[in-house]
């Protein structure tokens, strides 16, 4: 069993990332409530925020990949 110096630790990393996720997910589903936004155009926009992070990743990674042959 961790100690409370380890939980508190462990605790402090997450935290914020936790906080985030929920404060994003608070954030959809007000607007789904709210403003009656069809989950159906909610999940596309996210589709295309993660295909889009897919791209920057894949060119962060070959732009890498070229930096390091060149060396």
């Amino acid at each position: 069993m961790p100690k409370v110096a380890e939980w508190f630790v462990l605790f402090k990393r997450y935290r914020t990332p936790v906080l985030a996720v929920l404060a994003t997910v608070m954030l959809v589903c007000s607007a789904v409530w709210s403003f009656d936004v069809p989950w159906r155009e909610v999940l596309g926009y996210l589709l295309m925020c993660v295909l889009g992070v897919v791209v920057i990743v894949a060119a962060a990674t070959a732009t890498v990949f070229v930096m390091k042959k060149l060396r």
